[in-house]
């Protein structure tokens, strides 16, 4: 009941978030937005009894630093928030590649990509185009910037690969879905405001980040089941 209760709540929060991107009245964005990541945090910390301490840690970090990207976003029309808003999941993405490699380690199995590490080209080849795409739109700061998140997000992703057939497979789905979303999401982002505008960005870009931070944390529940 616990569960149900709660994921009704969340349910209200994201529908009040996507009506403010929808409608495009801050006022509600700036009332729902911030709720997002409490609400994630909040309910990995109360279903979180016998997970490894570190793992805690690092996904309580990693929703920490969202959070903080989240503020920041909310403000992005300033060019000094944007680059903190980069900043700010820039960490968290790199406390999410450490979670997924503890988790790995704490399997005992060997990490997927040792097997098949040609699966890393696909993220190299996707980050190439993405940034050859961008380049010619970015000032000098951001073209270092958004190197460097392009790297970590890409990352983040490749390291939930990397848990494929390391625990629980339904808990690799969901983390791993979850990553895809979050590349998605932040790709999103960046073709709306360096090359062209969306439709409807503001709604596609939020559900599917909010999708993949759900799916991360659900998914590292799931683990420990």
């Amino acid at each position: 009941m616990k569960k149900y209760l709660l994921h009704f709540l969340f349910v209200l929060i994201v529908a009040g978030d996507l009506l403010g991107e929808f409608t495009r009245i801050p006022f509600v964005d700036y009332i729902f937005k911030p709720l997002i990541m409490v609400w994630i945090g909040g309910y990995f910390m109360f279903f979180k009894s016998g997970i490894d301490k570190q793992v805690v840690k690092m996904a309580t970090l990693g929703f920490l630093f969202s959070w903080f990207g989240d503020l920041f976003m909310m403000f992005s029309g300033r060019f000094l928030f944007f680059v903190l808003g980069i900043a700010s999941f820039l960490v968290a993405q790199l406390f999410y590649s450490f979670l997924f490699l503890r988790t790995i380690n704490i399997s005992g199995k060997r990490p997927f990509l040792k097997k098949r590490p040609v699966w890393l080209t696909v993220y190299i080849a996707y980050g190439l185009i993405v940034y050859i795409v961008l380049f010619p739109h970015l000032g000098m700061v951001l073209k270092a910037a958004i190197l460097f998140y392009l790297v970590a997000i890409l990352t983040m992703s490749a390291m939930a690969l990397n848990r494929y057939g390391n625990g629980h497979p339904h808990s690799f789905s969901l983390v791993f879905a979850g990553s895809l979303l979050f590349v998605c999401s932040d790709t999103m982002i960046a073709v709306n405001r360096f090359i062209f505008p969306l439709p409807y960005e503001g709604l596609l870009i939020m559900s599917s980040y909010i999708a993949a931070q759900y799916l991360i944390m659900r998914g590292i529940l799931k683990q420990y089941e």
